[in-house]
């Protein structure tokens, strides 16, 4: 599959006196990831992120279990992009089970075998559909459903309204009153760009410690809101109620935390059941959330370019 090789200009258009930057490949302006980070109402944009997080899965058991480990969520936003980006004389962009590998090796996130197993998970909860190809009988494409593409919008609106809070909405209207063409305008644009969102992950270790796991970057995301809630790094620890809040035993959430407490990103006070979140952990998930937003800005104008509303 083709992939997105343009790289970004250091100048662009102003806006209030701060640059943007230019993507040559799209031929867009967008907002970088260190502009976002350097930007005043940052933390604003956080608690956004962190609230609509836990709205979308954190009381959703069946989501939570269904998406929130990082493979899972890969495979669930490359489907669908693959179905947007699908040209029916260019096999290399079929939606298909093989395809579906070959843009997951980028991620090193699972085995061919448990893309095969997830892939067949979603289509046993009605979020994917296998049809016959027209052109190929013995091809079948992975059809996202209607359901499929409600979770989608929800998890769009998510991701764009953290940059509405530090941008202003009119670049954001159409994810945030979740308009179709826009939806399918952006998910055919990311898939000339799985290479710079598989980075987003793979240089950033310290998240994927929480991503890799059930409901990792839920419990992350949890103690991260409780800390910004109380204006401190340390906050109280309830393994039982953390569990119970995202359907894990206390066992997996002790297991998680020891491991990032062993990678010195918290610190645990065992006797008065306290944990303390590391400046490093909290910047990795500052970096997470800002590059996260920037290519979201990025493949929102070329989605707009797109569509002629640039």
């Amino acid at each position: 599959m083709k992939q997105r090789t343009g790289s970004a200009a250091s100048e662009g258009r102003h806006r209030g006196g701060i640059a943007k930057a230019h993507d040559l490949h799209f031929g867009v302006d967008y907002w970088p990831a260190e502009t976002i980070l350097s930007h005043p109402d940052f933390p604003e944009a956080r608690r956004v992120y962190l609230d609509r997080v836990l709205a979308l899965y954190g009381d959703d058991i069946f989501l939570n279990k269904l998406l929130m480990e990082a493979a899972r969520t890969v495979i669930f936003v490359v489907i669908i992009c693959m179905e947007a980006g699908y040209r029916e004389d260019d096999r290399e962009t079929w939606p298909t089970i093989g395809n579906l590998k070959k843009v997951l090796a980028l991620f090193g996130l699972a085995s061919p075998r448990r893309i095969e197993q997830l892939a067949g998970r979603l289509m046993q909860t009605g979020f994917l559909e296998s049809r016959v190809s027209a052109r190929d009988r013995r091809a079948r494409l992975l059809i996202p459903t209607a359901r499929m593409m409600e979770h989608d919008q929800d998890w769009l609106m998510t991701s764009y309204a953290p940059l509405a809070v530090l941008f202003g909405e009119a670049d954001y209207a159409l994810p945030l009153r979740g308009d179709k063409a826009f939806q399918r305008a952006q998910r055919q644009v990311a898939t000339g760009f799985f290479v710079p969102s598989a980075m987003v992950l793979l240089r950033n270790p310290d998240i994927m410690l929480f991503l890799a796991r059930d409901a990792g970057i839920l419990v992350l995301v949890e103690l991260a809101k409780e800390m910004a809630d109380r204006g401190t790094p340390t906050v109280d620890l309830s393994l039982a109620r953390l569990g119970r809040r995202f359907a894990v035993s206390r066992t997996h959430v002790r297991q998680l935390l020891a491991a990032a407490e062993t990678q010195e990103l918290v610190v645990i006070d065992q006797a008065r059941r306290r944990i303390t979140l590391q400046p490093r952990l909290l910047e990795s998930l500052d970096r997470f959330i800002a590059e996260g937003m920037s290519n979201h800005d990025l493949t929102g104008a070329a989605a707009r370019k797109q569509r002629g509303l640039t």
